[in-house]
């Protein structure tokens, strides 16, 4: 086939995707050879087939209005699929420039040569962020990290026998004081991200007047999470190492807004380093109340967020501060 002829297939299969967009009702489908064109309420797009295989991703957006998902519940047509669609209340597919933009999306995303079904099969977040680079676009639901840093942290206390009882002990989803409540012991989790702009490496923002508060008689320690976005660190893995059931902890995430499937779902991290425990007491710098008059904030201040620094303060290794406590010694913290 000489390239005109290439051209005007490519042509006539953009226009075949407009017409059938733009005339689709809710609840048809129609086979086209490779990919399925379908209408599910006030959303249309494509879908094809990926064989036995039903892919977890959900509410990937690659683009405006646009969502990835994986489907095992089309109109009228059997099996599991990767779907493309577009929300037609956002749209005006009447409007040519929207029509024509819809149709190289979706051209894009059936396409079977060159290898590229096979790549948007076997990682459809990645194909996603290459559409994403290329619309200029951007992910905002990047910010897996500290919640992955605290589901690290459930794992090591689990497996130390420290942490018996998901629900009530893991608080931070919750909008618990801290993120940790445990029988002997508060912990507060914070992650830092290489590379952020907005993160100064031993520096930490206090997101409330309470978050550094004591509770009860309880000894309150802060564990500083290190981590850099790349690696084969994720929610999804953390998850995974949590072992069945895994209810309780699926609860504790969703309650952090995640979804699984989604792009902070599968966003990859590492540790650049074992995590430091730090002892929260009187030389650790922090606002409180007996620091003003009559022992109490100022009124009408309802929220106080506030950054301090850990050089220089004695810290001790999370490994060495598990042992110890699992042992039911007291942690040796140095500078």
């Amino acid at each position: 086939m000489n390239t005109q002829n290439e051209a005007s297939e490519y042509f006539q299969k953009k226009q075949a995707i407009i017409f059938r967009a733009t005339t689709i009702k809710s609840g048809e489908s129609f086979d086209c050879g490779g990919f399925v064109l379908f209408r599910r309420g006030g959303r249309v797009g494509a879908a094809i087939p990926t064989g036995d295989d039903y892919i977890n991703i959900h509410n990937v957006h690659p683009g405006r209005s646009y969502s990835l998902d994986g489907d095992d519940a089309l109109p009228r047509v059997p099996g599991n699929f990767l779907t493309l669609t577009v929300d037609l209340d956002d749209v005006d597919m009447m409007d040519a420039v929207i029509a024509e933009e819809f149709a190289n999306r979706i051209m894009s995303f059936v396409r079977t040569d060159g290898g590229v079904r096979k790549e948007i099969i076997s990682d459809p977040w990645s194909w996603a962020e290459k559409v994403i680079a290329m619309s200029g676009d951007k992910v905002s639901d990047v910010r897996s990290y500290p919640v992955i840093a605290e589901l690290c942290l459930v794992n090591r206390l689990r497996e130390a026998g420290l942490l018996t009882d998901v629900a009530n002990q893991y608080r931070g989803p919750d909008a618990g004081i801290h993120d940790f409540e445990l029988p002997a012991f508060s912990l507060e989790c914070k992650a830092h991200l290489h590379g952020d702009p907005e993160a100064k490496k031993g520096e930490l923002v206090i997101s409330s007047e309470n978050q550094l508060s004591l509770t009860g008689q309880k000894p309150l320690y802060l564990v500083y999470c290190p981590l850099e976005a790349s690696g084969d660190l994720t929610i999804a893995s953390c998850i995974a190492a949590f072992g069945e059931p895994r209810s309780e902890i699926m609860q504790k995430v969703a309650l952090c807004g995640f979804v699984e499937g989604d792009f902070s779902w599968m966003r990859p991290y590492h540790a650049v380093a074992e995590p430091l425990v730090f002892e929260i007491n009187d030389s650790f710098p922090r606002i409180t109340p007996a620091q003003f008059p009559d022992g109490r904030f100022p009124s009408g201040i309802t929220k106080l967020t506030y950054s301090v620094s850990l050089k220089n303060l004695p810290s001790c290794p999370l490994d060495v501060f598990i042992e110890a406590m699992k042992n039911g010694k007291s942690p040796v913290f140095e500078v």
